[in-house]
């Protein structure tokens, strides 16, 4: 009989972690990190608070996409980490690959705290639109809130990526069989993109001639 010595040695490294963590459980002691899949090690749970979906399990992707349509910068992360956690890396990303010609950004709630908006807003020379995380009553401002009502152009955006191009399950195994997954998607809606506009507008081809 043929022993896979491969997957032996993962259950014992990875099932000996869940009965120890099962054991914690059970004594009432609070396990971090939990390992919530046997076969996805790197799988998190990632609370969503939304009717039908109250939570969902797998890696977090953040995604940034400028004015045009075109996905410029995302990120596979292997924690549940918050959203404002996010903000400085992605603007800085952004300011950096378009300079001057970066004015101003757009996030939800999620991404709003005060302080870090401000820094961020003066630190770049841009204008960031993200309405109060309480207070809903708080105002923008004219400017603001037409930046802010562009961002719906980014949910359509992960819409098409989810039912379209797999951003909604990773069929490849293991942390960076997910990353690559992320990018392949990512890449996917941007040629789409580009396919679009270049039929629309062939003359766009010849920015790409050299």
């Amino acid at each position: 009989m043929k022993v896979n010595i491969k997957r032996y040695k993962r259950l014992k490294e990875v099932g000996i972690k869940i009965v120890r963590q099962a054991e914690k459980r059970l004594k009432g002691i609070k396990v971090r990190d939990r390992i919530l899949s046997y076969h996805e090690e790197h799988a998190k749970a990632l609370p969503k608070g939304k009717v039908g979906k109250i939570c969902e399990f797998g890696t977090k992707l953040s995604i940034s996409m400028s004015a045009n349509g075109y996905i410029t910068n995302h990120k596979l992360y292997d924690s549940n980490i918050a959203d404002i956690s996010t903000l400085k890396e992605a603007i800085s990303k952004h300011s950096k690959t378009f300079g001057k010609q970066f004015l101003g950004a757009a996030a939800d709630r999620a991404y709003y705290d005060e302080n870090l908006n401000n820094t961020l807003e003066k630190k770049h020379k841009i204008s960031l639109a993200i309405p109060h995380k309480k207070n809903r009553s708080a105002l923008m401002g004219k400017d603001k809130d037409k930046l802010y009502n562009k961002r719906a152009a980014i949910e359509a955006k992960i819409s098409e990526g989810k039912r379209m191009y797999g951003l909604n399950k990773s069929y490849y195994k293991g942390y960076e069989g997910d990353k690559m997954w992320a990018c392949l998607g990512v890449m996917a809606l941007n040629m789409r993109k580009l396919i679009r506009d270049i039929t629309k507008n062939p003359e766009l081809i010849l920015r790409f001639a050299g």
